[in-house]
């Protein structure tokens, strides 16, 4: 039987299309997702479910309402957020951050932490634009540093090839898709076909 596993869907910034990228991971697998912590009033659970309907969706540990870090949103709404849900107790899921890898959840508690429980491997989203180079690197340096598996580089939007190549030399790490820009997204995402390091480990 083939060992399951989960990949924790983190990004270098908030909005740089964490969401949309694993709704394709989840429309050409057998993965659950999840969204630990969902912050804001828009609901990522809703759009992963439009782009790949056939996906199970686990519901979100906390859903708070303020468009901040878990921390900061939970200290508006009086929550204090319990390190002890998030048991580690997960296989073949997508678990997608709120964030980036350090955004704090709660004394001590960043999303990086969660990555290490679910024993995931990280897949970085970055999405392109000014100072993304920077953002790449600096997030890959602190998965890094925690000894945290680390997939590879997903690309929300079309890179220059020369610049693509400046991120693969210094991360050390490989760009495994270039997801283009699209009106259409479920179209786009049905069209193009994961890598074989993510769909080793969740079909």
């Amino acid at each position: 039987m083939k060992h399951s596993t989960n990949v924790f869907v983190t990004g270098t910034d908030t909005n740089v299309g964490k969401t949309l990228i694993s709704a394709w991971l989840c429309w050409h697998t057998s993965a659950d997702y999840w969204k630990l912590i969902q912050t804001g009033e828009d609901s990522d659970c809703d759009m992963v479910a439009k782009l790949s309907p056939h996906t199970k969706i686990i519901p979100e540990a906390y859903k708070l309402k303020a468009p901040l870090s878990p921390y900061d949103a939970a200290k508006l709404e009086n929550v204090e957020i319990d390190r002890n849900l998030f048991n580690g107790n997960l296989q073949n899921t997508i678990i997608e951050g709120a964030g980036g890898a350090l955004v704090p959840i709660g004394e001590n508690f960043f999303m990086a932490d969660l990555i290490k429980m679910y024993h995931a491997k990280a897949l970085i989203v970055a999405q392109s634009k000014l100072g993304v180079i920077n953002h790449l690197l600096m997030t890959a340096e602190i998965l890094k540093i925690r000894n945290i598996e680390i997939l590879g580089i997903v690309l929300n939007g079309e890179m220059e090839d020369s610049l693509q190549r400046t991120i693969r030399k210094f991360s050390g790490l490989k760009i495994l898709s270039v997801i283009p820009r699209s009106n259409d997204l479920r179209k786009l995402l049905q069209s193009i076909l994961p890598p074989s390091e993510i769909l080793e480990l969740l079909r």
